[in-house]
């Protein structure tokens, strides 16, 4: 039997394009015998605009790094713990925010391509 309410991922590096998840911090999950013993873990996304969520991890880890996502975006995820048994229990939602993205060389080419003044100053 999953544990009641799993505590939602905690979040770990953020930048501009990804988002590191932890969980099971406490180890509480068993890891004895065979795999098909043990709790296995998924992190869900939310779609916000259909209020839906899309698995984009499953397994046995309890760490997970979302890639290739957009800049200054919010997300928002969720975490499945599912027993041996097929019981799962869900933990409420976290909302984090990717970085902004980091002012690069193709910026400063940009700005200097439309002649962007103001650009240029705060590059």
């Amino acid at each position: 039997m999953p544990p009641s309410k799993p505590h939602p991922p905690v979040v770990g590096k953020v930048t501009h394009h990804s988002i590191e998840l932890y969980w099971d911090l406490e180890k509480k999950a068993k890891r004895q015998g065979p795999q098909e013993q043990w709790f296995r873990f998924s992190i869900e996304e939310e779609d916000p605009k259909m209020h839906t969520y899309g698995i984009i991890y499953t397994g046995y880890a309890t760490k997970h790094v979302v890639e290739g996502l957009e800049p200054r975006t919010l997300y928002r995820f969720r975490l499945k713990v599912t027993s041996p048994s097929g019981e799962c229990e869900y933990s409420p939602l976290v909302s984090v925010s990717t970085t902004r993205e980091p002012i690069s060389s193709e910026h400063l080419h940009r700005a200097v391509s439309v002649n962007d003044e103001d650009l240029l100053v705060r590059i």
